[in-house]
């Protein structure tokens, strides 16, 4: 599939004690230690989107992500085109398209944010198989373009929820959205997030 696929809201906590006295030595912060060193625990913390974040996925899971969406034709590359079933590379290979997901196996996967704005995910092997770039516009929501080899990207938004190490996603299918670039798009944002499913960080800076 053609590909050319968080801002973090700090507590300035230390701001409540400017001016206040330590009780222990007597001493005072004053405005500029405490700005400095807000400055500095702010610059020593990552954005929590930036990393990697993988999961153990299975083919049921992306065809049935991609038939709830209502993209069931595309279920079929999925299950194909991921390596979930030794032996079968083309929809073509598939024997059964009713039960596409029959001898897979589970595949690792990974998505991973750079602080400058890239997007990529990695397969099972370590390779990268998907690149882009992304933006987010708010604390929880972040936009990619779907790239096609002509013509105008599509953009894909996608609501995002970080607990801890895990992370979920999940995707805004544009309405309407009948053409068939639209449906490409959407079917691929639809893959990536996996919508409901969590992904765990394993790795601050991929």
């Amino acid at each position: 599939m053609p590909r050319i696929f968080a801002r973090v809201l700090l507590a300035a906590c230390c701001a409540l004690y400017v001016g206040c006295g330590d009780e222990g030595s007597g001493r005072t912060t004053s405005p500029s230690t405490a700005a400095g060193t807000q400055t500095a625990a702010a610059a020593a913390q990552p954005a929590p989107l930036v990393g990697e974040w993988q999961r153990l996925t299975t083919c049921a899971e992306y065809v049935r992500a991609l038939r709830h969406a209502g993209f069931g034709a595309m279920a079929l590359e999925a299950a194909a085109g991921n390596g979930f079933i030794p032996g079968v590379e083309r929809v073509e290979d598939i024997k059964d398209p009713a039960h596409p997901c029959e001898g897979a196996l589970p595949r690792k996967h990974s998505h991973f944010f750079t602080e400058n704005g890239m997007f990529g995910s990695l397969d099972s092997e370590g390779n990268q198989v998907d690149d882009g770039s992304y933006e987010t516009v708010g604390a929880d929501t972040l936009v990619m373009p779907y790239r096609f080899e002509e013509g105008a990207p599509i953009e894909i938004t996608f609501r995002y929820a970080i607990a801890g190490d895990t992370i979920k996603f999940q995707p805004k299918i544009p309405s309407p959205c009948s053409t068939r670039r639209c449906r490409e798009a959407a079917a691929w944002g639809v893959s990536v997030a996996l919508p409901g499913k969590p992904w765990t960080r394993v790795d601050e800076s991929p």
